[in-house]
Order: structure tokens, then sequence, then C-alpha cells
């Protein structure tokens, strides 16, 4: 006689195999997330220690990884995915430059970051692989968009972009003009007035420091760059562009005296001497001819942004000292990139 299945039989049956096709699921959405590209696109710090540390050419400038650029400065792109991914699977990577200024040149360039330079954030490093490096430098104030493409077998594709604003530094005068104290904008002069930063530069060539040279100037003036890639015409109004065109050099005698007849005789240097608020934030000129628009800015937190001159081992020690720390590990947003 043919058996016919209860209902508290069937009922039992139904359960398991929903549980089956559930475990199934979990299994399956558990195996894809493990292999999920995680596509960031990042714009990379380089410090004074990534080009020791990596042996790096020494011709290799400093970046804070900012979204506010001045003309003529690299910008380091790097597409990151996830780490689990074997690299055979990756098919390509391919970099495309939409939305520049009319007129630009502007063009990707090999990296000169090797396979050996991990990703920057040390709390992704166990997570993330870098999987295409490109250099870019800007040459005309304006925004510019890029858009990696990743390919991969098995994993899928995507598309992962970042819009950077390029602009020319316009010095101290500029940024108190509204940051000051009065009711246009926060009051942030006043503050940094009274920081090293603020005089860390006039302390040196007034000999304060004790050993001081020309070589500090690339963290301690605003814009200082005179790598021949990076002097471009229009000029991006850094220190060594004006001092360049003003015909300005580095004291023979560190001298009390020095620091005010510089203001006196050369306003325009004096105007981006020492550690400013373009240092951090970037290039001001598209800030400020917004009217203080904030997209036009950069607003960063981020390590690189101190590192591009703390991280000077053996002499400026603070970012090597934070790459080791429990600070350097732990995780949150990273406003330098796009995740898909």
């Amino acid at each position: 006689r043919k058996h016919v299945p209860s209902m508290k039989q069937t009922k039992k049956a139904i359960t398991c195999l929903m549980g089956v096709v559930l475990i199934t699921m979990v299994a399956a959405m558990t195996a894809s997330a493990a292999t999920a590209l995680n596509g960031q696109l990042v714009l990379r710090p380089v410090t004074p220690g990534d080009v020791t540390v990596y042996k790096l050419p020494a011709t290799t400038e400093t970046s804070p990884g900012l979204t506010t650029v001045g003309i003529g400065s690299p910008v380091y792109l790097e597409a990151d995915i996830n780490l689990a991914i074997p690299a055979s699977n990756i098919v390509s990577v391919t970099w495309a430059l939409t939305n520049i200024p009319i007129g630009s040149a502007a063009t990707f360039t090999n990296s000169p970051l090797g396979t050996n330079v991990p990703v920057y954030d040390v709390s992704t490093r166990a997570s993330l692989q870098a999987t295409g490096r490109v250099l870019l430098r800007p040459d005309m104030v304006g925004q510019y968009t890029i858009i990696a493409t990743i390919v991969t077998t098995g994993i899928g594709s995507t598309n992962i972009s970042k819009t950077i604003t390029a602009g020319t530094y316009m010095g101290i005068s500029t940024c108190a003009l509204c940051h000051s104290g009065g009711v246009i904008a926060e009051d942030k002069y006043t503050t940094w007035q009274t920081t090293a930063h603020a005089h860390i530069f006039t302390d040196g060539i007034n000999g304060a420091l004790g050993s001081y040279s020309s070589s500090c100037l690339k963290c301690h003036t605003v814009g200082y760059d005179p790598n021949t890639n990076a002097v471009v015409n229009p000029i991006n109004g850094g220190f060594d562009d004006v001092a360049k065109q003003l015909g300005w050099t580095f004291p023979t005698v560190l001298a009390p005296t020095n620091w005010a007849y510089m203001q006196a005789a050369y306003p325009s240097l004096a105007n981006l001497g020492n550690i400013q608020c373009e240092n951090c934030h970037g290039p001001g000129s598209e800030h400020a001819h917004a009217l203080g628009n904030t997209n036009f800015i950069s607003r960063s937190v981020n390590s690189g942004d101190c590192n591009q001159c703390h991280d000077a081992p053996t002499h400026h020690i603070k970012g090597t000292e934070w790459y080791v720390s429990r600070h350097a590990l732990t995780t949150g947003p990273r406003d330098r990139k796009s995740v898909v």
C-alpha cells in the first residue's frame, strides 16, 4: 500500500528543505562577500618617509593626498581592491579623465610608486591591495574628474571616480580676509597666529632655531615645489615660483632682521612664508573666487595631511610614531576614497 506522509511529516520536510536553502544562501552570500571587489579610488599621500623606506627616486615629490591641489603638483592616483582577489583574476585597470578644464592637456603618466609600496592606510593593509597606479599633474585651474575601471574574472567589474580641484596659492592675507573674526566665516586666523606653524619660517631665517637651511622651505612655506615638472605656465603661485620671479635668495647669514627685511622688500613673498592654511587645505584660489564655496577646498583630518612633513625620519618622527601606534589601526571614514 502506498505510504502517504502525514501533515506533521510534510511540515518537517518543508522546514528541513527551507533550512538547507537558507544555509546555501548564507554560504553563497559569505563567499560573495569574501571576494567582493570593494573598489576604492584613492589619492595616495606620499611622505618623505615613503621616499626613504621604499627607496623611491630622490626627486619624488611628497603629497598630502588632498582633493585640492596646486596646478603642476603631483596627484598619486591608486585603485584599490579586496586583498583576497588573486592577481590572476585581475584583467585590467583603465583610467579616464572627464570634465577637465577647457584647453587642458593634462594626461596620466607612470606612477613612481612600485609594487613594494603598500596602500597608505595602515588599518586597510590587511584587507586592500593596490591594483593600479598612475600620476596626474593638473595643468590648468579648474576641476578634473578621474574614472578608474577595474575588470576581473569571476568577481565582476566596477567604475570608481574622484573629482579634484586644481588652483593657485593665495597666501595668508587672502585667507585672513574672511577667517580673521568677521561675520563671513569662522575665525581661524587668530588661533593660527598662536601656533608654532605661524612663525617657524620667521624664526628660521632670523636665526632663532639655530641650524636652518633652504631645505626646510619645502615644509615651512606655502606651495614650495621646485621640481621642474611642477613648474607650469601659468605658475601655481607657490613660494618657490614667487621667489624666482622676485629674485629672492635664501639669506647667507641668519640674522634677527631677515624677516622684517623680507616683509618690507618682498611683501608678496612674505605672504607665503610660514606654515599656513593652504599647507593643510590646498591652494585656495577657487575657494576664494567662489566666495567661500567649500566644494573647492579640502577639509581633511587624514594623517597624510600631517605626514607630508611630519613623517620624515630621522628629524621629524611624529608620523613614524603614528604608523606603529594603535591609533593607526583604528577604522572609520576616509574622505579621500570613493567606495563601491
